[in-house]
């Protein structure tokens, strides 16, 4: 079968400012506007009705949240079996937070042994040093219903990924179905000693890594939200969907405070 597809990297209008942005809080999409993601730096889906759909339910706040969904047999996008949205490009300073709502439906993610992606910190390999594209430094991602922060660093200036042993997978809980999840994260983003990450999971501090978290590259990490499963390209997966929700995503400044990344909820909130 033949899909005919296009790429979406829309950047935000000239001069736009994101919703909500002031000195603490620089993004924030709750799904309520008339065009929702206008001031995200780009989108990476197709053009296919499931790909991105904004819905009514489930919500986490408000009256709308965002649908992403993957198949195995989609066409690529960007070269891999993607649906997500970049919500801002290099950051242009180490300190900043970050926080979303998540949920995964019974019905559209079953276990799996194989890892996705739903969110990532990936930066812009130094081509000029001959670097090529690789995987992100630091992501967080589900596997076999759990939730991993995986937080790798190469200090080395040019590298073609995380250096030996520099890598730690860090197990952040069980992904409950049909149920909210709100993830606030804090990051000092560095290669070096200075770095940190911060996690807070439905208004409970669960983490607090000291280390590198990046590649000694030029430009800082950009932010990615929804679904990339390097499996569905490689026929391995045990499932052949993937279904995720968010709503209420914002991205902090250096003097954000976790006060200013949550709505408030302490409890995962069930449909």
């Amino acid at each position: 079968m033949t899909f005919s597809y296009k790429q979406y990297e829309q950047a935000a209008p000239p001069g736009s400012v994101a919703p909500g942005a002031s000195d603490k809080l620089l993004f924030e999409e709750t799904f309520e506007g008339a065009n929702p993601f206008s001031t995200a730096h780009n989108l990476e889906t197709g053009d296919w009705q499931y790909a991105l759909q904004y819905v009514n339910s489930p919500v986490y706040r408000g009256r709308k949240a965002v649908r992403f969904e993957i198949r195995e047999d989609q066409p690529l996008v960007k070269n891999g079996k993607r649906s997500e949205v970049t919500i801002v490009d290099a950051v242009p300073d180490k300190n900043r937070w970050y926080s979303f709502a998540v949920y995964f439906p019974s019905d559209g993610f079953a276990t799996d042994s194989e890892q996705e992606i739903i969110s990532q910190w990936r930066q812009r390999p130094d081509y000029h040093l001959g670097e090529d594209g690789g995987s992100p430094a630091t992501a967080l991602r589900v596997k076999r219903d759990k939730f991993i922060l995986d937080v790798g660093y190469n200090a080395k200036q040019v590298s073609d990924g995380v250096a030996p042993g520099g890598r730690k997978k860090i197990e952040l809980g069980a992904v409950t179905k049909n149920t909210w999840h709100e993830f606030v994260f804090h990051f000092v983003h560095s290669y070096g000693e200075d770095g940190l990450v911060e996690v807070w999971h439905n208004g409970e501090k669960i983490l607090t890594h000291k280390g590198g978290n990046m590649y000694n590259n030029v430009m800082l990490p950009k932010w990615k939200i929804g679904l990339y499963k390097a499996s569905f390209k490689h026929g391995t997966s045990e499932v052949s969907k993937r279904i995720a929700y968010f709503d209420d995503i914002r991205v902090g400044s250096e003097k954000a405070a976790f006060a200013d990344m949550t709505s408030g909820a302490q409890t995962a909130r069930k449909e």
